[in-house]
């Protein structure tokens, strides 16, 4: 188990308590994301983007989810990223459900490229110093990983995750 400093992972934490919007999905459903077609909502069909006039960038995902190790949870369903207005950071991926939760970020200046997974009320953090096996694309349109995530108590588990987002 890779250990790394105790700052890192609070701020990480912390970023996904800023971040973590009300998006809910739907363990073990089919996945597929439902189209927004209200003019309103500033739906693009070609690229699958919603803007909600604030400026933040929103698309539908795909997401699936297995966790192995310190905790076992395997999830999939309809998840969310989102290209905040304000760049910070540059995209963010996210998927909760009734087995489980996650987020992945697209680091940008002070918030780090990572992941946090949540099963049975235990939160896993990839490193954040070190974003080896977290790929998150800045765009919003899939994220990656591969990665362990030390938890906040227990043993560390294996985070293998894939985000597919828009049209």
């Amino acid at each position: 188990m890779r250990l790394f400093n105790p700052v890192s992972a609070l701020a990480a934490l912390a970023t996904t308590a800023l971040v973590l919007t009300g998006c809910s999905g739907d363990d073990d459903s089919s996945a597929e994301p439902e189209a927004t077609t209200s003019a309103s909502a500033g739906f693009d069909e070609k690229t699958g983007v919603t803007d909600d006039g604030s400026g933040d960038k929103q698309r539908e995902c795909k997401a699936k989810v297995e966790v192995s190790g310190g905790a076992n949870a395997t999830f999939k369903g309809k998840g969310e990223s989102v290209q905040p207005a304000n760049g910070q950071p540059a995209a963010y991926y996210v998927y909760e459900g009734k087995k489980g939760s996650i987020q992945v970020f697209a680091g940008a200046d002070d918030i780090p490229t990572s992941a946090v997974v949540t099963v049975d009320g235990v939160t896993y953090t990839t490193d954040p110093e070190d974003p080896t096996g977290v790929e998150a694309g800045e765009d919003g349109t899939s994220a990656t990983v591969d990665a362990v995530g030390n938890p906040t108590e227990g043993g560390s588990a294996d985070i293998v995750a894939e985000f597919t987002c828009g049209n």
